[in-house]
Formats: structure tokens, C-alpha cells, sequence
């Protein structure tokens, strides 16, 4: 056990092992697992050891006058080297999952590496791969916005110059078999579950444009510009060298 809080009515304990140990661990402690939760924590354990386990107490409960259906606000810190979100975890059997994520990031958050090289917004977007995730709303955060979080308890780490992402997720159970990371160029990958949380970026190969192609703000209106001399210069050269081959064919006869 490494860690153990309680906020309100509700036990937190975080704890390390194997898979075996943590379905020990649980067991003993009150919990009561099907067998979809155990086969989850037996994949996850392949990729991270820790774990975190959360109990009402019901008699604090009642006298905080919680209802079914109530929940309590927590935060939780991991030291990682980019983002990671299991996501999988949310598609309960024969249910549609339906999830909204928010990112706070020092830059702005892309479906593509194309995007990111180029800095075109992916407001909109699909997330590759994954049915139904959009990405729904960014922007960098306002002064007002930026007050609120960097002023709340533990939260002084915000920025001012941050940046927010919301994605929404509204997809079918069976499709959501993935996880989540963000690459340290703000790209967005996906891995099957189970995947260890920096192996869902760091087993990626990156698909970037060439270093020549200039990265540009989110937004900025120079995208559309550098994309159309892109293609005029292709269409100058295809323009060319099929002129050439007309000389050529002319010379010879």
C-alpha cells in the first residue's frame, strides 16, 4: 500500500503489484469482482503496477446526506511523461459510452501529425481510428478562466498561456477497445488497452511532414497559403517535366 486518504466519504488507497497481488489485495479488503473486472486488471497490470482502489463508507455517507448517484470531486497526480488516459475502461458491456475529456496542456492538442507540422486547428475532427471521439472545442485560456484554476487548491501549476481541449466521446461499447496518450508534439495516439501508459506514444513511429515544412500557429490564415503554394510549385514541376517529355517526343520525330 502506498497511499491511503480519505476525502469526505469516500477510502482511497493507492497500491503496487503484481495482477494476482492487486485481485488478492481487493478481495481481501471488501471488494467484490466479476470476472471482466479481474481479466482488467490482469492486462492492465502488464503495463503499470499501480493502482488506485476507492470505497464509499456508507455510514459517512448517510450523514453527509449523499443520495445514489452522487459523487465526490477528487484530484488525482500522476508524474508522467506526457498524458495518459485509460479509456477502455469506461465501455461497460452492452452500454453506449458516452464520456467528455478535458485537456489542459502548454499547447495546443491535434488528431494528426500533419495538423500539428502545419499548426492546422483539428476543432471537429475524428480522432483516427475511433468512431464517434471528436474533438469538440479548443482554445487557449482566458484571463477569467485561467483565475479560476490557477487559484484552486493545488492547481498553481496552471499557465497562463495554457491551453484547453475538450473532447467528446459517444460511441458503441465494442468500439472502444483504446487508450489515450499525447505526444510531446501535441498529437493525439491511440493504443489497444493495456498498452503501458508511455508506450501508447513512445511505440508510435511518427508520420511528420518534412522538417522543411514550417510549423505555424493553430489557426494561423498563412496554412491555407503555404498549402496552395505547395500544390501550385507540384503542379509547376509535373507542368514542366511533362513539357520536357513533349520537346523530346517532337525532337525525335
Amino acid at each position: 500500500m502506498l497511499q491511503h486518504v480519505k476525502i469526505e466519504a469516500l477510502n482511497i488507497t493507492v497500491i503496487r503489484g503484481s495482477g494476482p497481488q492487486v485481485l488478492n489485495w481487493a478481495t481481501g479488503n471488501g471488494f467484490v469482482l466479476n470476472n471482466e473486472t479481474r481479466a482488467h486488471l490482469l492486462v492492465y497490470a502488464k503495463g503499470s503496477p499501480i493502482f488506485l482502489a476507492a470505497k464509499y463508507d456508507t455510514s459517512a455517507a448517510k450523514a453527509r446526506g449523499l443520495l445514489q448517484g452522487d459523487g465526490t470531486p477528487i484530484l488525482i497526480t500522476m508524474k508522467t511523461e506526457h498524458i495518459w488516459v485509460p479509456l477502455e475502461v469506461l465501455a461497460l458491456e452492452g452500454q453506449q459510452v458516452q464520456a467528455d475529456l478535458f485537456l489542459l496542456t502548454d499547447q495546443p492538442v491535434y488528431t494528426s501529425d500533419v495538423a500539428a507540422t502545419v499548426g492546422q486547428s483539428s476543432v471537429g475532427s475524428q480522432v483516427p481510428d475511433a468512431s464517434g471521439f471528436v474533438v469538440a472545442f479548443q482554445e487557449q485560456v482566458t484571463p477569467t478562466l485561467y483565475h479560476d484554476l490557477s487559484t484552486d487548491r493545488n492547481m498553481g501549476w496552471v499557465r497562463p498561456d495554457s491551453w484547453l481541449t475538450y473532447l467528446t466521446l459517444n460511441a458503441p461499447e465494442p468500439t472502444v477497445t483504446y487508450d489515450l496518450g499525447v505526444s510531446s508534439t501535441g498529437v493525439i495516439r491511440l493504443a489497444p488497452y493495456g498498452t503501458p501508459p508511455m508506450a501508447v506514444v513512445d511505440g508510435e513511429v511518427s508520420h511528420d511532414l518534412p522538417g522543411w515544412v514550417p510549423r505555424l500557429p493553430l489557426g494561423a490564415p498563412q496554412v491555407l497559403l503555404i498549402i496552395v503554394a505547395l500544390i501550385a510549385a507540384l503542379s509547376g514541376v509535373f507542368l514542366l517535366v511533362r513539357g520536357r517529355r513533349r520537346a523530346r517526343v517532337r525532337t525525335a520525330v
